[in-house]
């Protein structure tokens, strides 16, 4: 789900995000940067259970892309717990704020964001993308991910 606000584009992850779910989101962050009309990005998982590691690799691309644009960081926010756990493990911190209470999100109108019919074939390039910008986060995430990128080359 994604809303705009004041000049701040929020993404908002609800349940288990799994690789077979990014295309949508993949499209969305394409159409973003395509035109960037906003200054920040907030991605709130306070509703997320699980993101695999293509959704991960998504986030930290919307990390590389606004720091090429802007400078900034992105916003995190999330509950503590495994996910976060998994955030700080893939060197998230260095890449992006992030913030374990929420901001209200009652006035905000967040529409979801679009499914996209993939091929096998678009979904693995998607999915090697996503690793490599995992990979490209930190030397510690490159030696995570560097493996997963060479088999899916």
């Amino acid at each position: 789900m994604s809303a705009r606000v004041d000049g701040v584009e929020y993404i908002r992850f609800i349940g288990v995000i799994r690789y077979s779910q990014c295309a949508g989101l993949e499209a969305h962050i394409e159409k973003l940067f395509a035109e960037p009309s906003f200054s920040e990005i907030a991605i709130d998982l306070e509703s997320a259970e699980m993101l695999d590691s293509t959704a991960l690799g998504l986030l930290a691309r919307i990390a590389i892309e606004l720091k090429k644009i802007s400078g900034n960081k992105p916003v995190i926010f999330l509950r503590s717990g495994e996910l976060a756990h998994i955030i700080k493990r893939v060197c998230f911190d260095q890449v992006f704020k992030i913030v374990a209470q929420a901001k209200s999100k009652n006035d905000m109108d967040f529409v979801e964001i679009a499914s996209v019919a993939n091929c096998e074939k678009n979904i693995l390039k998607c999915v090697l993308e996503a690793h490599k910008n995992l990979a490209e986060i930190s030397e510690e995430n490159s030696g995570y991910f560097t493996d997963i990128t060479r088999a899916l080359s």
